[in-house]
């Protein structure tokens, strides 16, 4: 991954976490968190059955961050280099940042998702401080939309879409400000 080499690392380091860029590297410590059906307790169908899938995200992201300048991180502890997780902003086709987290359920509970969530947001602010930051979850997942509030996003959207999901839960839209009207649009269709 010749583009990879090219870029500047843009790792930063939080009081407890050192965020890095993705790497191919990362491959199977992101699918053990992207396949523990236990990370996708809000939305099973989401959950990666086959490594496949963990290999095309990954470069899904380190092609994002070489297009974009800047995209999701390996999460680590600072004190062990333990992988606890992938998040971060990747840019969306609808030209906004789409702010979002996957742990490792051993590091639910400590913070680390609002820890990484704040860096992510300082970081597309200094990257690209015209480009909405903006968020999606489902009502079922309350913690993330609670993450959301804390790093000062609002709602903006909430309700159904085409895509099933389960009885009585809807998806959220959240922004760090307003959008364009095309904008909500994509991200209501695509929540």
């Amino acid at each position: 991954m010749v583009h990879q080499l090219l870029m500047p690392a843009q790792g930063i380091r939080t009081d407890r976490l050192r965020l890095e860029p993705l790497t191919p590297a990362d491959i199977d410590a992101v699918h053990a968190v992207f396949s523990d059906a236990r990370t996708w307790g809000h939305l099973p169908s989401g959950r990666h059955v086959s490594r496949a899938s963990t290999v095309d995200l990954v470069q899904r992201k380190i092609g994002g961050r070489a297009r974009h300048g800047l995209g999701s991180w390996a999460i680590r502890s600072l004190a062990d280099g333990v992988f606890l997780g992938v998040g971060g902003v990747d840019m969306t086709a609808g030209g906004v940042w789409n702010l979002g987290y996957r742990l490792a359920p051993a590091a639910w509970g400590n913070g680390y998702a609002t820890e990484t969530a704040l860096a992510a947001v300082h970081a597309a602010r200094d990257v690209a401080p015209e480009v909405p930051v903006t968020g999606r979850v489902l009502t079922n997942n309350p913690a993330s939309s609670a993450v959301l509030r804390r790093v000062g996003l609002t709602l903006a959207w909430q309700g159904s879409t085409g895509s099933p999901l389960p009885d009585g839960v809807e998806r959220q839209v959240w922004v760090d400000r307003q959008v364009a009207p095309a904008q909500l649009d994509w991200l209501v269709a695509n929540a």
